[in-house]
């Protein structure tokens, strides 16, 4: 095991509770892979292979943002969950640390947009839900485009 074991206490110290359950973080204590690793601005706790973030493990930001999942050669890349600083939160698929497959991203303002995104961007078939409208169709480059229906709370379209 290799520990940074002040910081780990102190700064990893999260209720993992409130996050989507993803992984067993007590099981990946018990890897033989397991690593704590303070970068500059993050801790990061999981595992890893010749140095590198690798399979399960939690990054905390000292901004408050936080990622939880899954990791290859240093990216987060399979299933993950994400809270950003701003209350923001992400969670599906991710590749070379964006936003890949199928998702659903909320915004702290009650927004919801669930669908397909590539490189990070909503692009495919999704369905977006504003306080006052709604929108379920295609979008492209992260905008509503082509076939679709927008609906507004007074039941127009």
């Amino acid at each position: 095991m290799n520990l940074i074991s002040t910081q780990k206490q102190e700064q990893l110290n999260i209720d993992l509770k409130d996050y989507p359950k993803l992984f067993d973080i007590e099981e990946v204590r018990r890897s033989d892979k397991y690593i704590v690793r303070v970068y500059g601005s993050a801790i990061y706790e999981g595992e890893a292979t010749n140095g590198k973030r690798e399979e399960r493990g939690i990054m905390k930001y000292k901004n408050g943002r936080l990622y939880i999942g899954e990791w290859k050669n240093d990216l987060r890349e399979g299933k993950g969950f994400e809270k950003y600083s701003n209350g923001n939160t992400y969670e599906g698929n991710f590749i070379k640390n964006k936003a890949e497959g199928r998702g659903i991203y909320k915004w702290n303002n009650g927004q919801v947009y669930e669908g397909e995104w590539v490189a990070g961007k909503k692009h495919g078939d999704g369905i977006w839900k504003g306080s006052h409208d709604s929108y379920i169709g295609e979008w492209k480059n992260n905008k509503a485009e082509g076939y679709g229906v927008h609906i507004w709370n007074n039941s127009s379209f």
